[in-house]
């Protein structure tokens, strides 16, 4: 990945409608390149006490409300829990509203980094697909919500620990419908205030095989880090196909 020394690190939030491969995506980025990788789920797991005084959240389908988010992202960045180097950080799944992306763009003006957005789209027939092949490993991993690979010699089993792989509870198809449309109705006002703040927007059309789109993520995360001002020019995505 590109970088320059005068110029200041990014802040890429990687976000999509359910089934997308936002989490695979990030995955895989971080193994080839030298990045963090921020997920509001595994703070809030981390650092539970960051939640301390609030009440249970209301948002439907599990979501954190706003309020808990500010108090989240403050105590991992700005009182430093959340290691930040000087590689980019990737935000797997985030932000999921305007407000939240709002609140994202005031931490990275206080870190002196650059915020970008890297979005995936697919089809709503290739999401239905991917989300009723995937499968989790409750059994091994710090992070029980990423999908597993399954092993060669069993598809029914993770190839890491052997454990039965499980639908996520998220995935069934009630549940997906909601949460798609959910983020259907939040993408057009996140693509809005990224234009109002001036945030660049690049969108990658995420209905190839996962090696695929891997390999055109890394291409537009470079592009994203590259400090040349022509590159820090916001785009304007259309509506989602």
């Amino acid at each position: 990945m590109r970088s320059h020394p005068a110029s200041p690190q990014s802040m890429i939030a990687v976000i999509g409608p359910p089934g997308s491969g936002k989490t695979t995506v990030v995955t895989a980025l971080a193994a080839h390149e030298r990045v963090s990788v921020f997920r509001l789920r595994e703070a809030v797991r981390r650092c539970p006490d960051l939640l301390a005084g609030l009440p249970p959240s209301t948002v439907p389908l599990g979501w954190v409300s706003d309020e808990a988010v500010v108090k989240v992202l403050r105590g991992m960045f700005l009182e430093h829990r959340f290691p930040t180097g000087d590689e980019p950080i990737l935000l797997d799944n985030f932000p999921g509203t305007a407000s939240q992306l709002r609140h994202l763009a005031s931490i990275a003006t206080s870190l002196g980094r650059r915020l970008s957005i890297l979005e995936l789209r697919a089809t709503a027939a290739t999401l239905a697909v991917r989300v009723a092949a995937r499968r989790v490993c409750r059994r091994c991993g710090p992070d029980r919500h990423a999908p597993a690979r399954p092993a060669a010699s069993d598809p029914a089993r993770c190839a890491r620990c052997g454990g039965e792989l499980k639908r996520r509870d998220t995935d069934n198809p009630h549940i997906h419908a909601l949460r798609l449309a959910r983020y259907q109705r939040n993408r057009p006002k996140i693509a809005a205030a990224a234009t109002r703040l001036h945030i660049p927007h690049l969108v990658l059309h995420a209905g190839h095989c996962a090696p695929v789109v891997s390999r055109l993520a890394r291409h537009l995360v470079a592009v994203l880090t590259d400090p040349a001002p022509a590159y820090r020019a916001a785009s304007h995505p259309g509506s989602p196909k």
